[in-house]
């Protein structure tokens, strides 16, 4: 027998299934990600109609059986449109980046339902901040650090960072940071200038509830975005890759 579970969730996309039905990923605060049938969504009388879109926020009751990969979506109501992100074509990839960042590195974990809220909080952060760009580099910053491999932004190994020239370097295998005054630097490095990484230093420490309040953006945010986005593909065994990005520009 089936338990029914009612959850707040983030629908991260959907596919046709058979002749009317969508096969749906959702994003929820209290099992993970789940992916449900939602039977009969294309039919001209569906409930699910119009509730099944990408980047919509909703509370959902599924039909949750442990012996099946597929569950069923009992019912979905929307509460959250996010909008201003969709019909902005200039921050509609960076919502899109987050979704494609919890769909590839979060399929397996747990359900955490403190980091279903903190993600909620960065979707409807991009519809605030003045460049959404940088909640896109803080996000990868945070989710180093949830993923166990959070890079140590404090100072650099011999302390004297203050003492040090204009570059720094950054560690992929241990996330610590070394200068000139370190002695010895590994192979596997990452060079920053010093004001980047007084940046990332800043945004590390930054609460992600004030994120909008970030008045002050960075001239190479493309660039500490490729930076952190290296440091975490070091440490998969599968690419993270934000094919959302490319449609900036276009």
């Amino acid at each position: 027998m089936a338990d029914s579970i009612r959850t707040k969730a983030i629908v991260l996309n959907s596919i046709r299934w058979q002749d009317s039905s969508k096969i749906v990923s959702l994003f929820t605060e209290n099992a993970g990600i789940v992916k449900v049938i939602a039977r009969g969504a294309f039919r001209s009388n569906s409930p699910f109609a119009g509730k099944l879109e990408s980047m919509l926020i909703v509370e959902a009751i599924i039909l949750v059986k442990e012996s099946r990969s597929l569950q069923i979506l009992k019912e979905i109501e929307v509460t959250d449109t996010l909008s201003r992100i969709k019909s902005d074509m200039n921050i509609y990839p960076y919502g899109f980046a987050i979704l494609e960042i919890v769909s590839q590195l979060f399929n397996d974990h747990p359900a955490d339902p403190v980091f279903y809220n903190f993600i909620v909080t960065m979707l409807e952060s991009i519809q605030k901040i003045k460049n959404p760009a940088v909640v896109i580099l803080y996000l990868l910053l945070k989710v180093a650090s949830y993923l166990g491999f959070k890079p140590n932004l404090q100072t650099c190994q011999s302390g004297e960072m203050q003492n040090c020239d204009q570059s720094v370097f950054l560690s992929l295998d241990d996330g610590s940071i070394f200068c000139k005054n370190c002695g010895i630097i590994g192979s596997n490095i990452l060079k920053l200038k010093r004001e980047e990484f007084y940046y990332l230093k800043n945004l590390q420490n930054w609460n992600h509830r004030r994120i909008t309040d970030i008045i002050n953006d960075h001239p190479n945010l493309d660039n500490l975005t490729q930076l952190m986005l290296n440091y975490i593909n070091f440490h998969l065994e599968h690419e993270l890759r934000m094919s959302a990005l490319h449609m900036l520009g276009k």
